[in-house]
């Protein structure tokens, strides 16, 4: 099978729906050449499985035959594994190299592979530039001879994270000593895909035992790993291997085929969880990461078994990142396309990672910290089910506010109570007891609860956003100027616009606008001190350049965000800044972290439009500034 319908096939098994177009941004290339591919892919899977189209969805796969599916799928990646591609011919020449105790030449390897010489050089430089990062290096000189200079563990990596399928794809356990291993790892409760990293380690670990080429040293982080329960496990294995081979394994071996055990991904068992320890320092790095993202500290403790089931998370990918285990997250492009505000907090989170341990955190561990940080956000989402009771003020007669009220229920939960009036039986005291109000008349007077215009028919979907974003704009007190649903917009007013010096640094302009704000009464004198703690941990930049400086403030009930533009980019850490969102939130407003989730996700969709904050940079004045804001159409 092609490999790019082996790509389409691994898509579908990770993704609910695809569509056409994400499948071409995915795989490079055009719309019709997908809708050819997906054709050809029906064709080779008739009777095993079938692509479903979904016109609003996309494309879903369906399995008619797990069996002939699975057996279509294992040989289909086998045969990718063996073809004449890059990443065979780098495994060829890995393979032939690890092997080999003498020096072999250019002619001899190209021979070897059916190849030409300038062609097996050109595959050489690649080589080389893949093994470096793994300090690994091949030496020697062409016509005499080259050879694989590393150390042991190193090429074990190499080979793991690069080139297992191409080298060992053909490669197996005997089928009771799979049966006995898989018997004790389940007993422990290890996921599948830990499972399946185990076997690996132990399949390269006996190729490279019983060629001679076994471990003579280990790093002193893995002997660390000789008093843990992760070791006893591994020494369970490899009695059983030791047994069924009739061999001896050595003790740098079992902490070897330890490494993916000591990196598991959290378990699921709350009673295998709790054999895990949470250090004082895990602990602590949480709360860092909490303080930086800009939580209020209360959250943990609101939310505790979340942020404990984050403690042990991290715990087990620190393990990952000190002994080397890289982890693949198929989720990856889903969490950051769909979950944007959650990814950007993992981003901070691995920049505080980073800082305390110095273990620099992959995009495939950030994703999965992004999940966690999805599920805390949804939980403090404001939703619209919340409502329990809403009044509906109608202009027309009474089958027209029973239309309305129908609508209504199709968006609010069942349960709601909805009173219908006239425009004539109301007044301001009418609505005290209520959630929100509807009315498809103008009213003459303020409304307590929020209040949306609506039409007699209307569209349920654009509602729906209306209600969560009224109730939200509610909830914190903030003016609605308008049908603005960038909260944004709602909170900066000329008062809190700035233009800024391009000739001074960030920090300096930042003090200004603070200097500003409280000397207008906006914020309390104690601000700049705890935004100084603040900024001695870092700022925070958005991917086009965006500023977000924020702590608490004490001044007043009300959330304070200033913008800054600076005419001309400058440079901070290395990091490029064109725009300053400045934020105050007073104790109440901090202590729900929903604000900030919505603000952080405003500031988001305004990154990406690069054309926008090129704009809002050169502003000249609040005018422009909120004009370019209300050519987004948000």
């Amino acid at each position: 099978m092609d490999s790019r319908l082996l790509s389409l096939i691994e898509i579908l098994l990770h993704k609910d729906y695809c569509t056409l177009d994400e499948f071409a941004q995915r795989l490079g290339v055009s719309t019709r050449t997908i809708r050819k591919d997906i054709k050809q892919l029906e064709l080779e899977m008739k009777g095993i499985a079938e692509l479903i189209k979904d016109k609003s969805k996309g494309y879903r796969l369906v399995i008619e035959n797990e069996e002939a599916f699975r057996c279509l799928w294992e040989c289909s990646k086998t045969e990718k594994a063996s073809e004449d591609s890059p990443q065979s011919r780098l495994a060829f020449i890995i393979g032939r190299l690890m092997n080999h105790d003498s020096a072999i030449t250019l002619d001899e390897l190209a021979f070897e592979m059916n190849i030409g010489r300038t062609t097996l050089v050109s595959e050489m430089k690649k080589a080389k530039m893949s093994l470096s990062s793994y300090n690994l290096v091949i030496r020697g000189k062409p016509n005499k001879g080259i050879y694989l200079s590393g150390a042991e563990l190193d090429l074990r990596f190499f080979i793991l994270d690069n080139l297992y399928d191409y080298l060992y794809s053909h490669d197996h356990l005997e089928g009771e000593l799979e049966r006995k291993i898989n018997g004790i790892v389940k007993k422990q409760a290890l996921e599948l895909s830990t499972r399946k990293k185990l076997l690996q380690f132990i399949i390269v670990m006996l190729d490279r035992l019983t060629k001679g080429r076994s471990l003579t040293a280990m790093k002193e982080k893995y002997m660390k790993l000789l008093e843990t329960k992760e070791y006893q496990l591994a020494l369970e294995i490899a009695s059983i291997l030791e047994d069924g081979l009739s061999i001896k394994i050595p003790t740098f071996e079992v902490l070897f085929i330890t490494i993916p055990i000591a990196g598991r991904r959290t378990p699921i068992s709350s009673k295998i969880m709790m054999d895990i320890s949470i250090s004082e320092d895990m602990i602590k790095l949480v709360h860092l990461i909490v303080e930086e993202i800009g939580f209020h500290k209360n959250i943990i403790s609101e939310n505790q078994a979340f942020f404990t089931d984050l403690e042990y998370h991290l715990t087990l990918m620190l393990n990952r990142l000190m002994f080397d285990l890289h982890l693949e997250n198929p989720l990856l492009s889903d969490v950051k396309e769909k979950y944007p505000v959650a990814y950007k907090m993992a981003e901070i989170a691995g920049q505080v990672i980073e800082k305390e341990y110095h273990l620099k955190v992959p995009a495939n561990e950030l994703g999965y910290i992004a999940i966690y940080f999805e599920v805390l956000n949804s939980k403090n989402e404001l939703k619209t089910k919340r409502l329990q009771r809403v009044a509906v003020v109608c202009g027309t007669g009474r089958g027209t506010s029973e239309l309305v009220a129908m609508q209504l229920r199709r968006i609010l939960k069942q349960g709601t109570k909805i009173d219908l009036f006239s425009e004539h039986e109301v007044d301001k005291e009418t609505f005290t007891d209520y959630d929100i109000v509807f009315t498809t008349v103008d009213l003459d007077f303020e409304t307590e609860p929020p209040l949306i215009r609506i039409n007699e028919i209307f569209d349920e979907d654009r509602i729906e956003q209306e209600i969560e974003k009224v109730t939200f704009l509610h909830k914190f007190n903030i003016r609605n100027g308008g049908n603005d649903s960038f909260i944004i917009k709602a909170l900066i007013d000329r008062d809190k616009f700035f233009i800024l010096d391009s000739t001074k640094s960030y920090r300096k302009n930042v003090n200004f606008m603070v200097n500003e704000l409280i000397a207008k009464g906006h914020l309390d004198r104690g601000f700049m001190e705890r935004l100084r703690k603040r900024s001695e941990k870092g700022f925070m930049v958005f991917d086009q350049s965006i500023a977000l400086p924020h702590t608490i403030h004490y001044q007043s009930s009300e959330i304070v965000l200033s913008a800054g533009v600076f005419p001309d980019p400058i440079k901070e850490d290395g990091k490029v800044i064109k725009l300053v969102f400045f934020l105050g939130l007073p104790e109440q407003a901090h202590s729900d972290p929903s604000l900030l989730v919505r603000i952080y996700d405003e500031i988001i969709q305004m990154a990406k439009d690069k054309t926008l904050i090129d704009r809002l940079s050169r502003s000249k004045n609040y005018e422009e500034f909120i004009a370019y804001l209300n050519q987004t159409g948000k």
